[in-house]
C-alpha cells in the first residue's frame, strides 16, 4: 500500500488533474473558502513535482515519504486560504450585515 501512494502521489500528473477537479467543484460551490485552495495548492504541488523532476529545484524540496507531501499540501492551502481571506476582508468597503 506504501508503495502504491508513493508511486502515484509523486507524480505531477496526478496532482494537476486533483487540482484540476478541484477548481471545477469550486465552480459548483462559489464559496472560495474550501475548494479553491486546496486546488491551488495541488497546482502548487504539481509545479513543485515538475521542477524537481527536472531538476530546476533540488531534490531536497520534496519530501521523501507520501504523507509528508500531503500535509505540504494542506498547509499549503491552508496558507492560500487565510491569504484569500485576509485580502477579502481587505477589499471589501461595505460592511456586512453578517459581521459581527
Amino acid at each position: 500500500m506504501t508503495y502504491f501512494l508513493t508511486y502515484w502521489l509523486f507524480l505531477s500528473q496526478i496532482w494537476l488533474i486533483f487540482g484540476l477537479v478541484l477548481i471545477l467543484l469550486e465552480l459548483t460551490d462559489g464559496s472560495a473558502i474550501f475548494y479553491l485552495p486546496m486546488g491551488l495548492g495541488a497546482f502548487v504541488i504539481s509545479v513543485t513535482i515538475y521542477a524537481v523532476n527536472n531538476d530546476y529545484l533540488p531534490a531536497g524540496v520534496l519530501p521523501t515519504a507520501w504523507y509528508w507531501l500531503l500535509a505540504m499540501w494542506i498547509s499549503i492551502a491552508v496558507i492560500i486560504s487565510v491569504t484569500m481571506s485576509a485580502i477579502k476582508k481587505r477589499k471589501s468597503a461595505d460592511p456586512d450585515i453578517n459581521e459581527y
